[in-house]
């Protein structure tokens, strides 16, 4: 199935960016709010993303897509430097305390990323020191169809998204369904304020029936959907949240879309 056609001035390439540590960190993490406790025996790809100098505290969602590479959101990582973040793979919040914190030997984040401006190519992928034997999830090829039903995860907070502060914390993984949207209908400026989404590289969702979103705490987690087989394919990678509380929609970078820069990107992460 092809790609849906998204409007003009979309990039698929990418090249390793050179951060610098005088960069501003990015703005608050997204994770679940009106979801339900999920089956952790599926989501065993889940990685929580830290930074080196405070292991124990959780900064990002992402999701192991090759046993040495995981994927985030680019503001998650932007003006780390390389080398300076951990993460915690394939274990359930009950398993952090304990879980090993795996150091990482750099990471990329998306050509033209540029929180400036807006959410283009927000998408990183970080090389792990350690290869994992966790479970990988593999990723989808199309997008999903407009009106298609998803399923988003994350590992961060729960309370009501509007404003984005963080007041109540799951004690497991959480996940909900949602439904994709149009552009004009999820991702227009009276929705994705700061930054803007843009649109040739966003997916945007809405909750099914129950207004289920994204608030502070996992950015960088992914957007699924189910194949023939009955597992999961990742789709997208969180982006942005709501700015309005009416609708609460949630704004995801297209791995379809970035498929060229993924694969040139991890033979790049893999030369250092």
């Amino acid at each position: 199935m092809p790609v849906r056609p998204r409007r003009a001035g979309a990039m698929l390439l990418g090249v390793l960016l050179a951060l610098v540590a005088a960069l501003v960190a990015a703005a608050p993490a997204q994770a679940i709010y009106k979801g339900h406790d999920a089956d952790f025996s599926e989501y065993r790809f889940m990685v929580s993303l830290r930074l080196a100098g405070t292991p124990d505290n959780p900064r990002c969602g992402g999701t192991l897509i090759e046993p040495d590479i995981f994927m985030t959101a680019a503001h998650c990582v932007v003006g780390v430097p390389q080398g300076g973040l951990v993460a915690v793979v394939g274990a359930n919040i009950p398993d952090w305390a304990a879980a090993p914190k795996i150091a990482t030997l750099g990471h990329a984040v998306g050509r033209h990323y540029d929180p400036a401006a807006n959410n283009r190519d927000d998408i990183a992928l970080v090389r792990l020191a350690t290869p994992q034997s966790s479970p990988t999830v593999r990723l989808a090829t199309a997008e999903p169809p407009v009106g298609s039903h998803v399923v988003i995860a994350g590992f961060g907070c729960t309370n009501i998204p509007v404003p984005p502060t963080c007041v109540t914390r799951p004690d497991v993984l959480q996940e909900t369904g949602q439904k994709v949207l149009t552009d004009a209908e999820g991702c227009g400026p009276e929705i994705f304020q700061n930054p803007p989404a843009f649109g040739p590289t966003t997916v945007c969702t809405v909750g099914i029936d129950d207004n289920s979103t994204v608030v502070p705490g996992d950015s960088g987690g992914p957007m699924l959907i189910r194949d023939r087989c009955g597992g999961f394919r990742q789709a997208g990678v969180l982006s942005l949240g709501s700015d309005s509380p009416d609708p609460l929609v949630a704004g995801y970078t297209s791995i379809p879309v970035e498929a060229h820069w993924i694969r040139d990107t991890i033979k790049q992460l893999r030369a250092l």
